[in-house]
């Protein structure tokens, strides 16, 4: 990802409870625009909203155990790019640790 690439977010509702919790409050925030289908890394399809920030996800993160809610959030980098998951306080992507090996000298 370049440093001038501009990052977008996405929702993936997992239930149609979740998906009408999702629809409401985008519409509320006059951000609700139709479910489209986009490919992630691994080329599986997901049927996303496309969110301002990552602030909603965060919110829907905090309120998921009291409105039972199951979802994943998806970013881009770049108009083109392919979604990969992101993880609420953690890293943005699925990255192998490095491991320090000992060398003796």
């Amino acid at each position: 990802m370049s440093k001038t690439s501009r990052v977008y977010w996405f929702v993936e509702p997992e239930d149609s409870h979740t998906n009408k919790v999702i629809a409401s409050q985008l519409l509320a925030i006059s951000q609700f625009e139709e479910s489209v289908a986009m490919e992630d890394s691994e080329g599986k399809e997901h049927s996303v909203y496309q969110i301002e920030t990552h602030f909603f996800a965060t919110r829907l993160y905090a309120d998921r155990i009291n409105l039972n809610l199951k979802f994943k959030v998806y970013y881009r980098a770049g108009m083109n790019g392919k979604l990969y998951p992101w993880k609420y306080g953690g890293q943005q992507s699925q990255t192998k640790p490095v491991v320090k090996k000992n060398l003796k000298k």
